[in-house]
């Protein structure tokens, strides 16, 4: 099994983590998985491939969606529907998109009350729509001469105690 690195470092409400191959940003996704809950937001950003669409496909594993994870890019959303009483996976891709006024009108954002978990990539494009609790996800490469290496910063501050009790479990957890 792939595991994430154990590099974790926290100051004031950032989480950073390091993974050093797609393998371990996929792993890291199943992982967070475990930890979300109906109606979570998950905002992705990072440069073209730095890891998004492998961590949301990490997430829709974890949560147990069937079926392959792509980029939304050309068609903005891609649901992933629940199996066995889990939660639905809803991918979107904000990239395209010149504002948070385009996401609303044509009412993407009625997702974010659905029963399932959103993730956005480039959810910096709808920042200023976004819910208090969104959790922020920023991932960058961090080594040239490491191409598949990168590093995941992670922020909360909408829910301090939640990302507080996630960098616990990761740090006990063994298994990621």
């Amino acid at each position: 099994m792939n595991r994430i690195a154990k590099t974790l470092h926290f100051d004031a409400g950032l989480l950073t983590l390091t993974s050093v191959s797609i393998e371990q940003t996929i792993a890291f996704g199943r992982w967070l998985a475990n930890h979300l809950v109906a109606d979570d937001i998950v905002s992705l950003d990072g440069d073209l491939g730095a890891g998004k669409t492998a961590l949301t496909r990490g997430l829709a594993e974890g949560l147990g969606c069937q079926g392959p994870v792509s980029s939304p890019t050309f068609t903005l959303l891609i649901e992933h529907p629940a199996q066995l009483g889990g939660l639905a996976l809803f991918h979107f891709d904000a990239y395209r998109l010149s504002d948070s006024g385009s996401f609303c009108e044509i009412g993407l954002d009625e997702y974010f009350t659905q029963k399932g978990v959103s993730v956005i990539e480039w959810g910096e494009v709808i920042a200023d729509i976004l819910p208090t609790q969104t959790l922020y996800i920023l991932l960058s490469q961090q080594d040239l001469n490491q191409p598949d290496s990168r590093q995941i910063e992670i922020t909360w501050p909408g829910c301090p105690d939640r990302l507080a009790a996630l960098i616990q479990r990761l740090k006990e957890d063994d298994s990621c």
